[in-house]
């Protein structure tokens, strides 16, 4: 069947827009051309899996969205968010935490509260955070660009030893040794940071179905910290943007399965 000019024209902008960036205030939403505003949350976690893909797969996949959207009249109801976390952002994370050596039990914990929720359970705020504590201290511990900074690391110290005498050897001893302590050290906080202060906003928006505490709690980098921990679970090389953007279009694809799935 043929769209319409008009339906064309809507599909069209809603492209555009995604590939703009047009992520909204937090808090807010921009008109994306279907119907009502779509919810807040939704469109920041969609423009930031759209700048994550390639452009083919990026195209493909906001038209298979703007459908679902459209069949829900851009009103996206709360249990997408569990339906997408059950489905999909959870068994990707908690298979990352397999192959990195551990059993996955604290990404399940998630799981089975969404599954809850997904069911009509009233899930309490205390569940959720002490869930979700654990399970996001993980994801943010995958997501720090860990070689990256050890490198950076490395660089500096071993240049501070060689402008200070320290000879060739003793600098790379030096260096090593910096690096690793300074780089586990940041690795740390910013994971117990980010797991503490996102822990708390997430559990209240999840025991609430609070569609606008979720829109405050920066979805679109949430959903890019868990791309980044999928992604680096993978292994290091030359092809972390391919398994980067490979972990963008497996969470975007089930984000676009779960909307047309409670449309349908």
């Amino acid at each position: 069947m043929t769209r319409t000019p008009a339906a064309a024209g809507a599909v069209e902008e809603f492209v555009a827009r995604l590939e703009d960036g047009a992520i909204g205030p937090v808090g807010g939403s921009r008109p994306l051309g279907v119907g009502d505003q779509p919810t807040a949350w939704l469109v920041q976690m969609a423009a930031s899996l759209f700048a994550g893909q390639d452009s083919g797969s990026a195209d493909a996949w906001a038209r298979r969205l703007h459908a679902g959207l459209g069949r829900l009249g851009g009103q996206v109801p709360f249990r997408v968010v569990h339906d997408w976390h059950v489905r999909t952002v959870v068994p990707l994370l908690a298979q990352a935490s397999v192959r990195c050596g551990a059993d996955g039990e604290d990404q399940e914990g998630v799981r089975r509260l969404h599954s809850r929720a997904l069911a009509g359970e009233r899930v309490t705020e205390a569940e959720w955070a002490g869930a979700l504590g654990p399970a996001l201290g993980e994801v943010y511990r995958r997501a720090y660009p860990y070689a990256d900074a050890h490198a950076a690391a490395s660089a500096g110290a071993h240049a501070y030893a060689m402008d200070n005498d320290y000879g060739e050897e003793r600098a790379a001893e030096f260096a090593s040794v910096y690096a690793e302590l300074n780089t586990d050290a940041n690795a740390r906080s910013f994971a117990d940071a980010n797991a503490l202060a996102n822990a708390r906003a997430l559990a209240a928006a999840f025991a609430a179905a609070d569609e606008h505490a979720l829109a405050d709690a920066y979805p679109f980098a949430y959903v890019r910290a868990c791309a980044l921990a999928v992604a680096g679970a993978e292994g290091a090389g030359e092809e972390w943007t391919g398994r980067y953007r490979a972990a963008c279009e497996r969470l975007a694809y089930g984000l676009a399965d779960s909307v047309g799935r409670v449309a349908s």
